[in-house]
């Protein structure tokens, strides 16, 4: 495949009307979600690290992307590769240390990246010092955590559970403790003990705990896990879901109404979100906070807050990850997009997130003649947008050998079932060069954690980065219109479809001169032309200039009639256009600064 560059990206930027500035910054930029044990190795351990981090932030100044999303860095076991933590204000040594995470906020702020953490509320580490506590019974922590006593002893005297509830990752959600004589509860992990937010002195703690981290620079937080936050405290036996698929001991096999999505939840997050503003006010500076939640729609638009409450910035949409697969036909895409926008409360703010460290990623579930135009819709819907390392390249999963599995999940699936459950082959290390070890690590060093994807020699970094047939060529004019771009930032939104392959949404805005922009995706395996002159902004006979390609026949700059539209097979467009009124004035200025990406 081949892109063909236009014109300069910094003309194009120059020339753009000046984007609104008085939104908050996770408005107007793109989240980078770095897996920091894949990202970049400078201490030749084989694993990433907040050094790696470091030495590459001009990357992300040069990518376009405002604010830096990190997977879990904080002391761990590594019993769940850092979910599982032993203490909450301190960095792992796998990652570095405090000085380490210091220079990572400074160089970030120098360079005006945010940096926001993944925080997991739900539980620790059975190493935490407050566990250990809590087994002894020594107060305050004897109930931090979760205990019950067992339902009473079978016929080899050994004790059962109190009720079915089953962990996320299988089997019985209780483990007994000889120690203490109790069963803990643990949804996930045997290793992560649930902690007891029935309890106001352990909300404090995990409130402190977000306060400690702002004070240190931090620009925000992503809540991970939260639905599993309360359970009823009756501890009744959850109902069967009666879903064939699961078998008994898996967690789908149960209707999960005790220990997911409780009412009384939200009022946690809510309290979280008081934390930030409360830091917000102090600190003088603008943060983020966000939850995901693997919820229904309705449960998860409680997260913005209700009547009097405020709750989160956004909850991640991952829609496109759940919802959006090969097979979808326009008018699927067009409900998945709509239903989001149509539940959220008034002046809530969207987001569009396409992969993340537990899904297989875009290039791989969509092949990567197609992968570009997911990106494309990620970037130029409204909200915030959010990538996942390696997207960027198109990179793709790499197969894992049971042998050289890491993935507890994997790992506790056995050498036969590992592959389904595994999220090692999305988290492999990011491909930076045709070098040993894809440029991950020095030659000298040992061998990387996980295998480096066979294909590192041709996808790669240093292979796009300064060629304009490349993914990442359009990647940088995306984060340039969603920064520079009032349309993108603050544009309404309408989709369509045309027939049953042909997705078009626009983003424009109202009564005004400034360019708006039009995406056009075929979802069909072979070329459309299509006759877009149906779609509202169009009717009046506004002009369109080709924008940005990916398997387009169409030349730089070339004006375009909306009745007759070539789409090539898998291929999306990306459109500048006027209304009628304005067209005359506009057009030799969208021909001279246009940055047009084609894609042969």
């Amino acid at each position: 495949m081949r892109i063909i560059v236009g014109a300069v990206l910094a003309a194009f930027v120059l020339v753009l009307a000046a984007a609104q500035s008085d939104l908050e910054w996770w408005k107007t930029t793109t989240l980078y979600q770095v897996y920091p044990r894949s990202f970049r190795d400078t201490d030749a351990d084989g694993t990433g690290d907040l050094l790696g981090i470091v030495v590459k932030l001009d990357y992300f100044v040069s990518l376009g992307v405002g604010g830096l999303l990190l997977a879990p860095v904080f002391k761990s076991p590594m019993k769940d590769l850092g979910y599982d933590i032993s203490d909450f204000e301190k960095i792992d040594y796998t990652f570095g240390n405090e000085d380490d995470f210091d220079t990572l906020v400074m160089e970030c702020h120098t360079r005006d990246l945010k940096l926001v953490l993944d925080f997991v509320p739900n539980h620790s580490s059975d190493e935490h010092r407050w566990f250990e506590k809590s087994i002894e019974r020594k107060n305050p922590y004897t109930d931090y955590y979760i205990w019950q006593d067992p339902k009473s002893l079978n016929e080899t005297a050994e004790p059962i559970p109190p009720n079915n509830w089953l962990s996320v990752y299988g089997g019985s959600a209780w483990e007994f403790n000889e120690e203490r004589g109790q069963f803990y509860l643990h949804q996930f992990h045997v290793g992560q003990p649930d902690l007891n937010y029935s309890n106001p002195l352990v909300i404090e703690e995990m409130k402190n705990i977000l306060r400690y981290w702002l004070d240190k620079g931090v620009d925000g937080f992503r809540l991970v896990n939260v639905p599993h936050l309360m359970e009823d405290q009756n501890f009744l036996d959850e109902p069967f879901s009666n879903d064939s698929q699961f078998s008994p001991d898996e967690w789908g096999s149960l209707s999960h109404i005790y220990t997911k999505d409780l009412d009384e939840l939200y009022s946690i997050i809510y309290g979280f979100r008081d934390v930030i503003d409360e830091k917000q006010a102090e600190l003088g500076r603008s943060l983020l906070l966000m939850v995901e939640a693997q919820a229904s729609l309705e449960n998860t638009m409680k997260y913005y807050g209700q009547e009097d409450r405020t709750g989160a910035h956004f909850p991640i949409n991952l829609n496109l990850i759940t919802h959006f697969k090969n097979g979808t036909t326009a008018k699927d895409l067009k409900e998945i997009i709509d239903m989001w926008q149509s539940a959220m409360p008034t002046s809530a703010w969207p987001n569009w997130m396409i992969g993340s460290n537990d899904r297989p990623r875009v290039a791989s579930r969509f092949g990567r003649d197609f992968s570009t135009a997911v990106v494309i819709m990620s970037q130029l819907l409204p909200g915030t947008a959010i990538t996942y390392y390696g997207e960027e390249i198109d990179m793709e999963d790499t197969w894992i050998s049971w042998k050289n599995t890491v993935d507890p999940l994997g790992c506790d699936a056995g050498p036969e079932n590992y592959t389904e459950f595994s999220r090692d082959p999305s988290r492999t290390p990011f491909q930076w060069s045709d070098a040993e070890f894809a440029g991950f690590s020095s030659p000298e060093s040992r061998k990387p954690w996980l295998p480096i994807n066979e294909n590192y020699k041709e996808v790669n970094l240093a292979a796009q980065k300064d060629d304009p047939n490349s993914p990442y060529a359009i990647f940088k004019a995306l984060t340039a219109m969603r920064k520079n771009m009032n349309a993108v930032q603050t544009g309404h939104l309408e989709t369509f479809t045309v027939g049953e392959k042909i997705f078009v949404f626009t983003r424009y805005l109202q009564n005004s001169n400034e360019k708006n922009v039009m995406v056009v995706v075929n979802l069909d395996q072979d070329d459309v032309t299509a006759d877009l002159s149906r779609v509202p902004t169009l009717k009046s006979g506004g002009m369109i200039t080709y924008h940005i390609g990916v398997n387009s026949s169409y030349t730089s700059g070339q004006d375009l009639s909306p009745y007759s539209v070539h789409i090539p097979a898998r291929g999306s467009l990306v459109f500048l256009y006027t209304s009628a009124a304005n067209s005359a004035a506009l057009a030799p200025m969208l021909l001279t600064i246009s940055v047009i990406l084609r894609l042969l």
